[in-house]
């Protein structure tokens, strides 16, 4: 037998997941990490790989060491390293989220528009 999704397992990141991502309430929780699985395979648009792109040369540009830099090199590298993570989670992070957000409507209006096939075939 698999073992469970973290998803599944943990109420605090389903509560997170849904704080950030309010359209998963239309899936029972033991449909999430499908619908995640396949909104994570989804491309990501024009707009979103240019945000994406402009947020790493900014990161870059920002993260630049000094032209006299008095510091040791090895030094540079670890700040820079430390400081390019939370960077780009703050420049580039709400594209991803804006992809995922895209996608989970797109699955929300599909899963809407199968069930009103059923229903209709239904009656």
């Amino acid at each position: 037998m698999a073992d469970k999704s973290l998803i599944l397992r943990s109420l605090y990141l389903q509560w997170l997941l849904v704080q950030l991502f309010p359209r998963l309430r239309e899936w029972p929780v033991e449909e999430w990490p499908s619908v995640l699985g396949k909104v994570q395979k989804a491309d990501f648009d024009q707009f979103e790989r240019i945000g994406i792109i402009a947020a790493v040369v900014i990161s870059a540009w920002f993260l630049r060491p000094a032209a006299i830099a008095e510091t040791s090199l090895p030094f540079v590298f670890l700040s820079q390293q430390l400081l390019a993570l939370p960077l780009l989670l703050i420049l580039a992070g709400p594209f991803f989220l804006r992809r995922i957000r895209r996608c989970l409507d797109a699955e929300a209006k599909e899963l809407h528009n199968v069930k009103a096939t059923t229903s209709q075939e239904m009656s």
